[in-house]
C-alpha cells in the first residue's frame, strides 16, 4: 500500500513539474513578446500601457500603478481606476507630498472598474526606479499566486521599465532644452511653430476654444540705447517672469522675437484672453528692474489678442493678433486690442494684412 501511495505521489509531483514548466514557458514567451514591443515605445503613455498589459497577462493583477516624479511634476498611471482617497494616500506616504498630481487611468477594455480595492499592505508589491532626473515606484497587486520565477520576470520588467523611462525623460529633457529660450525660459520660435499646429489641429478636431496674445514692449530700443543691452536683458527676463507667473500650466509662453512674446491659451475664449492680456499689461506697467548705478527701469507693452474661428488656420490667427497689436501701437501704446468694448465688433471682422514691425 505504501508503495502504491508513493508511486501516486511521484506521478502527481511529476505532473505538477510538467505543468509548472509549461506555465513558466508560456509566461516567458509572453514576456519576450511584450519586451519586443516595449523597446519600440517612444512615449510614456505607450510605455505604461505596454507594461501594464504584460503584467496583466502574466499576473492578472488587481491593481497596477506607476508613479513618477520628474521636474517637480507628479504623474500617476493606474489600472483600474481606484478612489482618489486611496491613491492619494499611497502617493503621499511614498513621495512625501501633499500636493496635487496628474492621474491617468489605463486599459478601459478590461471592463468596469471594481471601485475601491481593499488589500493588506503586505500583499502589494512595490519597486523603486530612479536616476538623476526622476524617482518612480511601480505598484502591483497580483491576483494569481506568485511562483518563484515570477520574481525574475518582474525583475526583468522593472529593469526594462527603468531604462525606457530614463531614455524617454532624457530625450524629453533634451527636446525641452532645445525648445527653450535660455534667457527667458519661454519656448523659442522653432518650438512654437511646431506646437501651434498641434494646438490648432486639436481645437478644430474637438471643437475647442483657442486664443493667442501677442505683446511687444513699447520703445524697447530706447532702453538698450540709454542703459545698455544688459539692462535690456534684465527687462526681458522680468517681463517673461511676469507672463509665466500669470498663465496656467496648460498655457505656454513664447519669445517670438527680440522683445515680442506670444501666449497660447488652449480652451480659452476671446473674452478671457482679453482679461488676461489686460492683467499682464498692468503687471508690466507697474513693474521695474534695477540696472547699473541703482537706476530703476520701467517699460510698458502693447497687446493684440485673437481667437481661433471655425475656418482660421495658424497664419490667419496670427495675422489677426498681429493686426490687433499694430492697432494698439497706433492708438498710443500700452493698450490691449481689441478693447473689451470692441471685442464683439473686432471678432466679427476679417483680419487685415498684418504689420510685421512694431516700434
Amino acid at each position: 500500500m505504501q508503495c502504491l501511495f508513493g508511486r501516486f505521489i511521484r506521478r502527481v509531483s511529476t505532473f505538477g513539474r510538467v505543468l509548472f514548466g509549461v506555465a513558466r514557458r508560456i509566461d516567458y514567451e509572453t514576456l519576450s513578446r511584450y519586451m519586443l514591443h516595449f523597446n519600440q515605445m517612444q512615449d510614456l503613455p505607450s510605455i505604461m500601457h505596454e507594461t501594464s498589459k504584460c503584467m496583466k497577462e502574466i499576473l492578472n493583477y488587481k491593481l497596477f500603478a506607476f508613479v513618477v516624479k520628474a521636474g517637480g511634476q507628479l504623474d500617476v498611471w493606474v489600472d483600474p481606476r481606484i478612489s482618489e482617497a486611496a491613491l492619494k494616500q499611497i502617493v503621499q506616504d511614498d513621495f512625501a507630498t501633499d500636493g496635487a498630481f496628474n492621474t491617468y487611468p489605463m486599459n478601459p477594455d478590461y471592463g468596469e472598474s471594481p471601485g475601491m480595492i481593499s488589500f493588506q499592505e503586505e500583499q502589494m508589491l512595490s519597486f523603486a526606479l530612479m536616476d538623476d532626473g526622476y524617482f518612480a515606484k511601480l505598484y502591483v497587486l497580483p491576483e494569481r499566486a506568485m511562483l518563484d520565477y515570477h520574481k525574475e520576470i518582474i525583475g526583468i520588467i522593472v529593469k526594462s521599465l527603468g531604462v525606457a523611462v530614463s531614455n524617454y525623460l532624457n530625450m524629453k529633457r533634451l527636446e525641452n532644452d532645445a525648445a527653450i529660450d535660455p534667457m527667458t525660459d519661454c519656448y523659442n520660435r522653432r518650438a512654437f511653430d511646431r506646437m501651434i499646429q498641434h494646438n490648432i489641429h486639436n481645437a478644430h478636431r474637438y471643437n475647442r476654444d483657442l486664443s493667442v496674445i501677442m505683446l511687444d514692449l513699447d520703445r524697447f530700443k530706447s532702453v538698450n540705447d540709454l542703459y545698455g543691452h544688459p539692462a535690456g536683458d534684465k527687462v526681458l527676463v522680468e517681463v517673461a517672469r511676469l507672463i509665466l507667473s500669470a498663465i496656467r500650466k496648460s498655457d505656454y509662453a513664447v519669445r517670438y522675437g527680440g522683445e515680442e512674446f506670444v501666449v497660447v491659451l488652449p480652451e480659452t475664449r476671446l473674452a478671457k484672453a482679453l482679461e488676461l492680456a489686460e492683467r499682464l499689461r498692468r503687471l508690466i506697467e507697474s513693474s521695474s528692474v534695477q540696472v547699473a548705478n541703482g537706476r530703476q527701469v520701467s517699460v510698458t507693452a502693447s497687446f493684440g489678442v485673437a481667437a481661433l474661428s471655425e475656418h482660421s488656420d495658424a497664419e490667419s490667427l496670427f495675422n489677426e493678433a498681429d493686426t490687433m497689436l499694430y492697432r494698439a501701437k497706433a492708438s498710443g501704446r500700452n493698450k490691449v486690442m481689441p478693447g473689451m468694448k470692441l471685442c464683439l465688433l473686432e471678432s466679427s471682422q476679417p483680419a487685415s494684412v498684418a504689420q510685421t514691425h512694431h516700434q
